[in-house]
């Protein structure tokens, strides 16, 4: 099973390298046509395509953007536009070792139109892939704790991670047979074996912020060499606010958070990408969400949308918008019509949540409106309506 896992996966990422090179051709040959008629189109022959693809993919390679690994698709986004950003001058140079006498706007161009296209399709190819099931990374979460249960529900939050939870482990007696944040508490620390030979494990995230450094040493002994990765979680959730980064001063790990938006400019930057960035989604975006409302009032003819309360900026709350996609007749029971279903694997049910956009309560890029209750277990129900 394991195997077969991993030869899926390998597949899909010849896959993302086959439909990349697809839209760097599509896209230097489009503007070279669109702005010079057909005139030097000719100029790019096999092997100038070729080095402009080999390129890309090298770029992209290094930027491990063919290990899916990135969870949160802004970050996807970041880096494609720096491994265009990387390939630009490359090519630049190559035509003028070549002597192509080819504009370097027209160049820039093509890229323009590359990476919009790129960013697309590795959504969409993600999406599909992971709703078919062939791209689920399935990772187990050893703390069942206030970090493990924001970690496990961060990661339902965002489906663009492809990630799949498959339950807890941890050494408190009252949780063993729980639940948290949906997901069961499968056992103890040391059940991790057992669980990994009888189920697929692909990575592990370790989130208990109180754990000595003897115990992380044993944890590490029992995870390594059986899982790909392992991720350590701390408990900074107050930094989550802030960008972050990790270094290290001579190994020495080390995280430095700042608040870009205190920046004026910056501000003023974001605010723009979020306006033009939401009507742009909105646009495309308009005929499956046309169709979608369609398809949801003739499956049972309820609400087409539900509204639901969330925390947002200086916990002020708000409304989030989303496609209805469970029954209206089961009372307090949450059951997902078919159509439901779909929308929720696709993510096409929290489109809505453009228009929230548009109103300035939420953002295109930045975290997730939490709920109330998510407040309470972050920060101890202390600063909740007190901001």
């Amino acid at each position: 099973m394991k195997n077969y896992a991993n030869f899926i996966r390998t597949a899909l990422i010849f896959a993302q390298a086959a439909l990349d090179t697809f839209l760097c051709w599509l896209s230097f040959h489009a503007v070279i046509i669109f702005w010079m008629s057909g005139r030097g189109a000719a100029g790019f022959s096999f092997e100038v395509m070729a080095f402009f693809s080999g390129t890309m993919l090298a770029v992209f390679y290094f930027n491990s953007l063919y290990e899916f690994r990135n969870w949160i698709f802004w970050d996807e986004v970041k880096a494609v536009m720096k491994s265009s950003a990387l390939i630009l001058p490359v090519i630049v140079l190559y035509l003028y070792s070549q002597k192509f006498d080819l504009s370097r706007f027209v160049l820039a161009s093509g890229l323009l139109f590359f990476v919009p296209l790129c960013l697309t399709a590795r959504y969409v190819f993600r999406r599909i892939f992971f709703a078919l099931g062939l791209l689920e990374t399935h990772i187990i979460i050893l703390g069942a704790g206030k970090t493990g249960e924001l970690f496990a529900r961060n990661i339902v939050s965002h489906p663009f991670t492809a990630c799949k939870v498959i339950g807890f482990l941890d050494d408190d007696d009252a949780k063993q047979g729980t639940q948290i944040a949906g997901f069961p508490v499968l056992g103890r620390l040391d059940d991790f074996e057992g669980i990994y030979a009888a189920c697929r494990i692909d990575e592990a995230a370790v989130a208990i912020s109180t754990a000595s450094r003897s115990l992380l040493t044993h944890i590490l002994d029992i995870v390594e060499f059986r899982v790909r990765q392992v991720h350590y979680i701390p408990d900074l959730y107050m930094l989550t606010t802030f960008s972050a980064t990790i270094g290290d001063v001579d190994g020495m790990p080390v995280i430095s958070a700042s608040q870009g938006l205190r920046s004026p400019f910056n501000r003023v930057i974001k605010c723009i990408m979020d306006y033009t960035g939401a009507v742009a989604a909105l646009v495309i975006f308009s005929p499956v969400m046309l169709w979608a409302a369609y398809r949801i009032k003739r499956e049972d003819g309820g609400d087409i949308f539900t509204v639901q309360e969330r925390v947002g900026w200086k916990t002020k709350h708000f409304n989030v918008f989303r496609f209805r996609i469970t029954r209206t007749d089961t009372g307090k029971r949450r059951r997902l019509t078919k159509m439901g279903a779909l929308l929720r694997r696709s993510g096409i049910d929290e489109l809505p949540q453009l228009f929230n956009v548009l109103r300035g309560e939420m953002s295109l890029v930045g975290p997730r409106p939490l709920y109330q209750r998510e407040v309470d277990i972050a920060y101890g129900g202390y600063i909740a309506g007190k901001i």
